[in-house]
This record gives C-alpha cells, structure tokens and sequence, in this order.
C-alpha cells in the first residue's frame, strides 16, 4: 500500500506543479489569492493526514486474516479495521464497506489486497482511494479555477489506484506461478526425506521466497487454528487464483484418501508445469513484437493529446469549449477503448 499511496501522492504533486504556472499568471485579486492559498493548504493537510494513517499502519497480512476470523464473535465495528477507531472515519468506512458487500464487490476487493499483499480491509482501502481522490480533484479544481478538471482529475486518481492495485496483485501472482514447480519439488523432496505433509508445507514457508513463502505461512497459521492442511491449501490456491496450484492441491487430497507416493506425483506435476512456464515464456517471446505495437497504438492519443494540451492548447481550445468538440473527444475516446480492447484481445496468446 506504501507504493500506491506513493504513487498517487507523486501523481498529485505533479498535477499541483503543472497547474502551478496557471495560476500565477492568472488574472486574481489579492483577496483571492489568500483564499486559494487556505484551501491548498487545508487540501495538502487532508493528504498528509490520509498519508499518515496508510503509511504508519503496520498490520501483516496474518493478523489481518486472524481479525477477520475473529471478526464473527466481536462487535462489527471493532472487525473494520484500524481506521475504524477514528470516530471521523468510523462511519465513512463502514458505510463504504456496506455498499461494497451489497453490490458484491467486497470479495473482489478483498481478493485483490490479499493478492497484493495490501493490509488493509476493503473499507479502508476504500476510504483511502476516495480521500485521495477527493484531495486531488478539490486542489486542481482550486488552482484550475474550474470543476470539470477537479473531476477528471478525482477519476484519473482513482483509475491510477485501480491499476496500480491490479498490477501489483498480477505481479504477485505471476511471481507465485513462476515460482510454482521450485515449490512442487521442495514439497517432493521433504516427503521423500521423511517428513509428514504438514512439515512440508512448514519447510516451504521457512525457505521460498516471496510470495510463496507468505502464504504458505498463512496456510500453517490457518491449519495450527484447526484447519486441515488440504482445505489451507486449497484457500492459497483460490487466494492466488492458482489453476495449476489447484490441481496440485487435488492430488494431495485424492492421495490423502486413496493412498500412493504423493512425492512422485508432485514431481510430475512439477516437470508439467515446469515445461508449461517454458512454453509461456516462448510464446511471449514470439509476440512481444505485436504486444509492443498494440502498447504503442495505443498510448500514442494519448500522449499526443498531453503533448498538445501542454505546448499547443490553442489549437485545441476550440474543441474543448465547444460542444460537438467534446461529443467528438466522448466519441474518439469510446473508439479507442475499443480499439485498445480488440489489439489486447489479438495479441493475448492462452497456453
């Protein structure tokens, strides 16, 4: 989370300092000035605030799970997590929170911070994201002197969290896959040593690497709770939205009720998916070519858009403050989001 809220912050100064120019060559009273001054300064205040809670709330992604285990014999307010204990942000979490689980979304979002290894819970993350975004929107909208870029500004921040919380949890799980048949084979090799499944699995959390060995942990926590060892496992797998860890976890529980040498059968599955990883990593080399030109296509509007925007924005007035100008952008943008959705579609190769 320290990267995200990194992120959004250095995206917020950078939108401060583009539009920084803006404002002192614009034509303001000196009692405005003074104004705009307070509410950039409460603005930046807000911020800080949001960033001091993020970054000096150091709770692992174990005593998250164990909170919310625990969660169903305590108080709703005491499972929402730390921000909850501020009476300014009790309710606005847990209002967020309600609406994301009547929507359906509270899984989803859970997921993804447990994919990413975020510890927060789904309501402070949401808090969080809109907080931020809010602070960002009402600083362009007071430098900007207008609404419309506030609220674009409040979108594109919370687009960027979005991203930025996906591609961290994809990042994590690619990283659990690569790291997948090295995890097979430690397992193989401890059962062919003697140990027991569990001591396995307890061998794995102490020596592989990240995220392998974060949520093996988490499965010895959860199997020491009264847990079996095959449902913990089980819950990695549906956690890293592991097809392949999965099919793993079926050969030990078929194994565990019909017997046979479980060592072998998981260094099969390890060599499978060893010769598998190869084959991706073939196939992204043989369409690296058309990924790049569909990376290109389609951020070059966009960068052509900013480029304009920032050296030539009177040629491009005329668009933006008329309307059909802005029915044409609305338009030109829905074409390229289709257009980027089809190239992704093109050169994304299943194996």
């Amino acid at each position: 989370m320290k990267r995200l809220v990194t992120v959004l912050a250095l995206a917020m100064a950078m939108l401060v300092l583009a539009a920084s120019p803006a404002l002192a060559q614009s034509s303001l009273t000196s009692d405005a000035r003074p104004i705009l001054l307070l509410a950039g300064a409460i603005g930046a205040g807000i911020a800080l605030f949001f960033l001091i809670i993020v970054l000096f709330n150091p709770s692992s992604s174990v005593e998250r799970d164990l909170q919310g285990r625990l969660g169903a014999y305590t108080e709703d307010d005491e499972d929402r997590g730390r921000w909850a204990r501020i009476p300014l942000l009790r309710r606005f979490v847990s209002g967020a929170e309600d609406i994301a689980r009547d929507r359906g979304f509270i899984n989803q979002i859970e997921t993804a911070l447990d994919q990413a290894n975020m510890p927060l819970r789904p309501g402070e993350a949401i808090a969080g994201i809109i907080g931020l975004a809010a602070v960002a929107g009402v600083v362009v909208m007071v430098v900007q002197q207008s609404p419309i870029w506030g609220a674009i500004t409040g979108a594109v921040v919370l687009a960027v969290a979005v991203v930025v919380v996906q591609g961290i949890a994809s990042r994590h799980k690619a990283k659990f896959e690569n790291q997948l048949p090295d995890t097979l084979n430690l397992l193989s090799t401890s059962l062919r040593s003697g140990y027991s499944l569990l001591q396995a699995v307890e061998a794995v959390a102490a020596e592989a690497p990240e995220p392998t060995a974060r949520e093996f942990g988490r499965a010895m926590n959860e199997t020491r709770l009264g847990r079996s060892p095959v449902a913990s496992l089980k819950q990695v797998a549906d956690r890293m939205e592991s097809v392949d860890f999965d099919w793993a976890v079926l050969a030990i529980s078929i194994q565990r009720e019909v017997g046979g040498n479980l060592a072998e059968v998981l260094q099969t599955a390890a060599d499978t998916m060893l010769q598998r990883n190869r084959l991706r990593r073939e196939m992204k080399a043989l369409t690296a070519e058309g990924r790049v030109s569909a990376l290109v296509l389609g951020s070059l509007p966009f960068f052509l858009f900013l480029f304009l925007f920032t050296t030539r924005r009177d040629y491009l007035q005329p668009m933006l403050e008329s309307t059909w100008g802005l029915i044409a952008l609305g338009g030109a943008f829905g074409l390229l989001l289709i257009g980027i959705f089809w190239l992704s579609r093109i050169v994304k190769v299943d194996v």
